[in-house]
């Protein structure tokens, strides 16, 4: 997954999630501060993900710095309207299908700057990284073939986009198609309201001086024009909108913090109140006055939080860190408090499906069968989570409602006998100089490939009499100071099972931000690397999910959105791929019966190929100090929607 769920990305940028209902709105003054420590180093990207670098920490930050959305969720998990940016809006819908949104914003809202925010700010964003010079910077989205005129405003045939609508300086309209330029129906849409998601930006900072956006009114549709005659280039936008995206301070936005600075070196963000803040979707504003996010090594986590270095740390998952924390409470050295709660996510490894012997579904399905998933889970989550079988995790009701087919997904069982089988009926039954493998030699099996099979694999064969022998290798790229990484050493590539079924997992440590370059293909963080070849087939990561469970264009086999990003598994089934857009498209807002039996069989495909292999759901526990109250966090809101609620009130 590009680190967030992939839905419409010229509406969906970074929403509020849902969560737990909280204590009500306050307007008493915001005090005090709070240390949050994360695991993520930040890059310092803060474009609400359209090039695919920011991590979570960047996505933290954009919440809680640019957060003017006309659509957000709520604590129940749906999405609503913004009250406190939207005066009204309207859904209608044309005799073919196509639904327009028409939106009318209240009139008294401001950036953190002073500036007034009007309609035009809300169609920047979607006029710019829809156009060709969006594309030409490098801004991954799809919206292009879903409003109309998309697919030519894209290319740079036209300058105006027909499907959004400047109406008047308040008021702006939104058109999605019911069948895009791609061929895909995307209406009706399960989440159709978040087709109405705009955030709002200010021109003149992302994209120089003199942008505005205008819209004449005969039907072309709205289009970006500038007071000195620029046209909408990349060499015209690209200084102003990079310098705007990584900036560290003096930036102008509208979310309930502003970011003061962010010092890499030290790994340390600091955001404080912005004052103009217009609220929430209830009308919520920060009770916390400052609020300081610091990188925090997994090793010395519990150390940091001992000695007051830290306060807050969102979603403890490893149960000895968890026993530890409870052991600091008891004893009185914190003066602190846990929430706890399920996780809509989980952790894995995963493979590229079309590199080396991850091309092969027993492959896969045998290298699952030699890690025993109920003692990894137990091990690392000490009672606090639970394994699951496929994209999932505890908290989503779809689950909780789906138990007689989770019951019947195979669960891949601890077995060496079971892998060999795999492995035999996937071809690897040949010895490394061709001859015939011999089952328990502790020797690594082999396969006659072709050459494409081998393709990008080839320093790893070998070549006998004419053929060519794929080893029963995964190349894994693994991120340094990681504890699942070191349990997966232990339990799975060092493992006796492993050796004896005749397989080999060879473990190549590097920055997060490198297996991520290396995971896209792409050099998302300007490293300077030759990402675009495929070199690793395993990569553990972990992943959470927003409240909208869409999983769209994850398993696409379209190579338009494939080299955009989308799909960082490489399995090209068509069955999954229909699944994943079925889901959501083509279920009406409200039908979960529908959705709940897509997502069901889109469950099933997916355990049966075997794209990832999961490892654990956690119950996450949050530590947050008791100098704060009505502080808590859930399975989809986290610290950066969490602390808007929380009150500051002292020792």
């Amino acid at each position: 997954m590009k680190l967030h769920s992939r839905i419409i990305s010229f509406v969906l940028a970074v929403l509020m999630l849902s969560a737990l209902a909280l204590t009500g709105c306050g307007s008493s003054k915001p005090a005090g501060q709070v240390v949050i420590g994360n695991s993520t180093e930040a890059n310092g990207d803060w474009t609400h993900a359209v090039f695919g670098s920011n991590n979570a920490t960047d996505a933290d930050v954009v919440q809680l710095t640019d957060d003017c959305f006309t659509v957000q969720s709520n604590q129940h998990g749906d999405y609503v309207f913004n009250k406190s940016v939207v005066d009204k809006h309207e859904r209608t819908e044309d005799e073919e299908g196509n639904v327009t949104y028409t939106i009318t914003i209240k009139k008294d809202l401001v950036f953190n700057n002073g500036d007034p925010i009007t309609a035009e700010n809300f169609l920047a964003w979607s006029l710019f990284t829809l156009s060709k010079a969006g594309a030409d910077i490098g801004t991954a989205v799809t919206g292009y073939n879903v409003i109309p005129g998309g697919n030519t405003y894209r290319t740079g045939e036209t300058n105006t986009l027909p499907g959004l609508r400047l109406l008047d300086p308040y008021t702006f309209s939104v058109t999605i198609l019911k069948t895009g330029y791609d061929g895909n129906t995307y209406l009706p849409y399960y989440f159709d309201i978040t087709y109405a998601s705009m955030h709002a930006v200010n021109l003149d900072y992302w994209f120089g001086p003199g942008w505005h956006v205008k819209d004449d009114n005969d039907g072309n549709g709205a289009y970006l024009v500038n007071d000195n005659g620029l046209e909408l280039t990349m060499e015209n936008t690209a200084d102003y909108f990079n310098a705007a995206a990584f900036a560290t301070s003096d930036r102008v936005t509208a979310g309930p913090y502003n970011l003061v600075s962010f010092d890499k070196s030290a790994n340390q963000i600091t955001l404080e109140v912005n004052p103009n803040y217009c609220g929430n979707f209830e009308g919520q504003k920060p009770g916390i006055q400052k609020i300081i996010i610091v990188k925090t090594d997994d090793e010395t986590v519990v150390d940091t939080i001992a000695t007051g270095g830290i306060q807050i740390y969102s979603g403890f998952g490893d149960g000895d860190q968890i026993n530890a924390i409870y052991d600091l409470m008891d004893k009185g050295t914190i003066d602190s408090s846990f929430c706890t709660y399920d996780r809509a996510g989980y952790g894995y490894f995963g493979f590229s499906c079309d590199l080396g012997p991850a091309q092969y579904k027993e492959f896969r399905q045998a290298v699952a069968h030699l890690l025993d998933r109920n003692e990894f889970a137990n091990t690392y989550c000490q009672g606090y989570g639970t394994v699951v079988h496929g994209p999932y995790g505890s908290a989503f009701t779809m689950t909780k409602d789906s138990k007689k087919e989770i019951a019947a997904l195979d669960t891949y069982d601890y077995s060496v006998e079971d892998a060999v089988a795999l492995l035999k009926q996937a071809g690897f039954v040949y010895n490394e100089d061709g001859s015939d493998y011999v089952d328990g030699s502790g020797k690594l099996r082999y396969k006659k490939v072709t050459a494409a099979e081998a393709t990008n694999y080839e320093s790893f064969c070998k070549t006998v009499g004419g053929d060519t022998l794929m080893p029963a290798l995964l190349n894994w790229a693994s991120s340094t100071d990681n504890p699942i990484s070191d349990l997966l050493v232990t339990m799975l590539a060092n493992g006796e099972g492993t050796k004896q079924a005749g397989v080999e997992i060879r473990q190549n440590l590097m920055s997060f931000p490198e297996l991520i370059n290396y995971l896209y293909r792409q050099d998302l963080y300007g490293l300077g690397g030759d990402y675009a070849v495929p070199t690793y087939n395993m990569f553990n990561l972990a992943t959470n999910f927003p409240a909208a469970y869409d999983m769209a264009f994850e398993f696409t086999t379209n190579e338009e959105y494939l080299a955009e990003g989308y799909n960082t598994t490489h399995c090209y089934d068509e069955e999954l791929d229909r699944l994943s857009m079925d889901m959501v498209y083509g279920v009406d807002g409200g039908d979960y019966a529908t959705y709940l039996d897509y997502w069901q069989k889109f469950v099933t495909r997916y355990n049966e190929l075997l794209p990832q292999v999961p490892l654990y759901s956690n119950v996450y526990h949050t530590v947050y100090p008791n100098t704060i109250k009505n502080y808590q966090e859930d399975s989809f809101w986290g610290y950066s929607q969490a602390i808007l609620y929380a009150k500051y009130i002292g020792d």
